[in-house]
């Protein structure tokens, strides 16, 4: 592990996850998410918005991943059952997800190197989020503005994927940080 990392790769702490489906269409429903959640659903294709730990990832057309402070899924869920009315849909996705940060001026190398998706800058910019295939498993992949990734992996495949990772990082000098924020 090299001290002037190339690729730093955050294991962060348990994230509570929610699975949020309802019609982005509906102005009511939008407006109801955004007051228990606290952030607007983005509602173009592969983007996303946050705010300090709670960040809503766009799946598809009717579709969120809303990812909360450890400990806080149950409160948001209760908000977001109360608040929305009509035909919607809230899972507790939790159990089944891991949460990662790559970083460093070469994470966007190993990224390239662990999927078929064009993740360079011009492209693939703050705000910008994709499911797509990583490493032979899958990933959903958020860019932030500080040059930091976010990857949202399935739990089976954790010990996969961070191993892929520190072997695509270690060429560039790799660091595995266990456990942070």
């Amino acid at each position: 592990m090299s001290e002037s990392a190339g690729v730093v790769l955050r294991e962060c702490r348990t994230r509570g996850c929610l699975n949020l489906r309802g019609d982005a269409a509906d102005e009511r429903f939008r407006d109801a998410a955004r007051g228990a959640i606290g952030v607007a659903l983005p509602v173009e294709p592969c983007g996303w918005r946050g705010d300090g730990e709670t960040r809503a990832y766009w799946l598809g057309p009717d579709e969120w991943l809303v990812v909360v402070a450890e400990g806080a899924v149950s409160e948001f869920e209760g908000r977001l059952r109360q608040s929305l009315q009509g035909r919607f849909s809230v899972a507790d996705v939790t159990g089944g997800h891991v949460l990662v940060s790559l970083s460093g001026p070469d994470a966007g190398r190993v990224l390239q190197k662990s999927s078929p998706y064009d993740f360079h800058p011009r492209v693939f910019s703050p705000g910008r989020c994709a499911q797509t295939v990583f490493a032979k498993a899958t990933a959903l992949v958020a860019a932030d503005a500080d040059g930091n990734f976010d990857l949202v992996i399935r739990r089976s495949y954790r010990d996969y994927v961070l191993r892929w990772i520190e072997d695509a990082g270690d060429e560039y000098g790799y660091r595995f940080d266990r456990l942070v924020g």
